[in-house]
């Protein structure tokens, strides 16, 4: 009998530890804990498919397939339509099977800065505190000898590396722009401190294999299938809600997820409810948009919201849901001179077979582009002088205040990369180039919550994108400032014939010109008319991430929080929740490494209170 399974049937009514979600956490802590002690019984039930060996999931260059209507291993979030977007719907896509996003993610090595966990204000989750675990994670596939080893590890679960292929020359060309900006090269963007600095960025990458490091592949499915465990995982079984008697969580109810699952019911037949008993923890881990959601379904949240959600009230946990953060995202596509063999944009119109590079791979004389994702040069950004003293008013006031004395905070983050995520087919097959954007710190919030006690009920999720003026005010200065970059980059085909998205410029403008540069590196300027071009267009085209957290945030109840500092949710005895939700303020950077931190910080916890020695 198999130790991963869609057939509930397969498994006991009973065990010690359920964890409800099967993403990056959720693998991580329930992998960790079983490798420790095997005689725990540990259910993992997750929503979405069994990730194992698929092949779009573990070769790096397929990542944009999750994106494509259908996708087997997403599951895309609606959100509610806002006219800051005007009138706009934005779509949320978030990992839909085991592995969670971190199967689906664009595999950037990205570390937040230490002093985001110090501001969490939460023993024993400072910066400080943290560090052997996020060494303990990984191993990081670096010589250069200005790197601070003592920052990294180098013999955990999660490779780290450039991939199977680099596009140098892209690569040096945007660095060398971008020194031209100020903006200077740094060994270790991800140093926690560095905070204005453009680097060859690594990635989840497995140097040798070419795989992606996700933690169901790293973690999980090593211990299951070792057959010296009590780890064992259920997929394709939505988590409706927590059991919970006289305050304490005692087991879950889930159903069959029917909407993909590859066994299905007889036709016109209902899901069938299962209950699984916990004799020690149910760890909730859906993720920041489905953790809250099983909680209210469970009776645990804001009076209002149970109510008019016909769910009776277990636990009144105001916050549950609310605190809502995502990064916000612009893509900017141009057109590129550089060769076809650095460009990814082979992928996306047919001049490159991914089945011929799956082939290929580590053949001699394969360029090893299947190992490959295109985002290989990244920087964290603060503001330059100039760049403050023409930002409003209302600007200068929050920066003063949040930054201006603390230099480890970015503004943002960019990415230079040879590919166009747009759509190709009514583009010429060429090569192209993106300048992306996305905010390290956005004051907008938003919030998810349920409208009915089922778990196919229609969720109102506000994702809070630009509902705070400030964002967008910032989001102008990385429009300005990746431009800058990229009109100074040679692999740009240049001249505004060449942009193939971007703001519309009233003819005429100053905005409107991409002439290269002068040797005095004069930058362009704007007037207000170019300003609100550019936030037009960013209304127009933010959009997330995938960071999405902060809606089971770890605060005092009092202050909205939903959990508190070893992750057990206010009120309610034997219930934890551990993934991104549990983020009281973000992070700069993409989320993925903070996921698996948030695994790692858990087991630890649960290992202590289980009593496991020398974990």
């Amino acid at each position: 009998m198999s130790n991963i399974s869609n057939n509930p049937a397969q498994f006991p009514d009973e065990v010690d530890i359920i964890v409800a979600g099967g993403g990056s956490a959720g693998c991580t802590l329930a992998g960790r804990l079983a490798a420790a002690d095997p005689s725990l019984s540990i259910l993992v039930v997750e929503a979405g498919l069994n990730n194992k060996d698929v092949p779009n999931v573990i070769h790096p260059a397929m990542y944009l397939t999750h994106l494509l209507p259908g996708a087997q291993m997403t599951t895309f979030h609606q959100a509610n339509k806002s006219e800051k977007l005007n009138g706009r719907e934005p779509i949320v896509p978030i990992g839909g099977g085991l592995g969670g996003s971190g199967s689906i993610n664009f595999m950037m090595y990205t570390r937040s800065q230490a002093v985001d966990y110090d501001d969490w204000n939460t023993e024993g989750w400072t910066g400080k505190d943290l560090l052997p675990l996020f060494r303990k994670m990984e191993t990081f596939h670096n010589d250069d000898p200005a790197v601070d080893k003592s920052l990294h590890g180098y013999e955990g679960p999660f490779h780290v590396s450039s991939g199977g292929y680099v596009s140098k020359d892209f690569q040096d060309d945007s660095i060398r722009a971008a020194a031209e900006t100020g903006l200077k090269e740094v060994p270790d963007a991800n140093n926690f401190t560095e905070a204005n600095g453009i680097q060859k960025w690594l990635k989840w990458i497995h140097p040798k294999t070419g795989r992606r490091q996700d933690a169901a592949h790293a973690i999980l499915h090593p211990i299951v299938e070792s057959n010296r465990t009590g780890l064992q995982v259920l997929t394709e079984h939505k988590v409706v809600k927590v059991i919970t008697s006289n305050g304490r969580a005692t087991g879950i109810e889930c159903t069959p997820n029917t909407s993909i699952q590859t066994t299905a019911p007889a036709t016109g037949a209902p899901a069938t409810p299962r209950v699984f008993k916990a004799r020690k923890y149910v760890v909730v881990s859906a993720g920041a948009l489905g953790s809250p959601c099983i909680l209210e379904r469970s009776g645990i949240g804001s009076k209002s919201v149970l109510e008019k959600a016909r769910v009776p009230v277990v636990s009144e946990i105001p916050g549950v849901g609310s605190n809502y953060m995502d990064h916000n995202l612009f893509l900017l596509g141009y057109k590129s001179i550089i060769k076809e063999e650095e460009c990814f944009d082979a992928f996306l119109d047919g001049r490159r077979s991914f089945e011929a590079e799956i082939d290929a791979f580590s053949k001699p004389g394969s360029l090893n582009h299947i190992a490959w994702s295109s985002l290989d040069t990244a920087a964290k950004i603060r503001p330059n002088e100039a760049e403050l003293a023409s930002a409003p008013e209302s600007f200068k006031k929050l920066w003063k205040r949040d930054y201006e004395s603390r230099p480890e905070r970015p503004l943002m983050v960019a990415v230079f990369a040879p590919i166009h995520f747009g759509d190709h087919s009514d583009l010429p097959k060429a090569q192209y180039m993106t300048g992306a954007v996305f905010l390290s710190y956005p004051y907008g919030r938003g919030h998810i919550h349920v409208t009915g006690p089922s778990a196919d009920d229609k969720l109102d999720f506000e994702s809070g994108f630009l509902s705070n003026d400030w964002d967008l005010d910032a989001l102008v200065i990385g429009y300005k400032r990746q431009r800058e970059v990229i009109r100074r980059m040679e692999s740009f085909a240049g001249g505004a014939e060449s942009v193939i998205t971007g703001p519309k410029f009233r003819e005429g403008s100053k905005g409107s010109k991409w002439d290269y540069p002068t040797a005095n590196g004069a930058m362009i300027e704007y007037d207000e008319e170019d300003d609100e071009a550019i936030k037009n267009f960013l209304r127009d085209n933010i959009a997330t991430t995938w960071h999405s957290c902060g809606t089971c945030a770890m605060k005092p109840l009092k202050d909205g929080g939903v959990v508190d500092g070893r992750l057990n949710v206010h009120g309610i005895e034997g219930l934890k929740v551990a993934d991104l939700s549990i983020m009281p303020s973000n992070v700069a950077g993409n989320t993925y490494s903070t996921a698996l931190l948030i695994g790692e910080k858990a087991a630890t916890i649960l290992a202590e209170e289980l009593g496991i020695q020398n974990f």
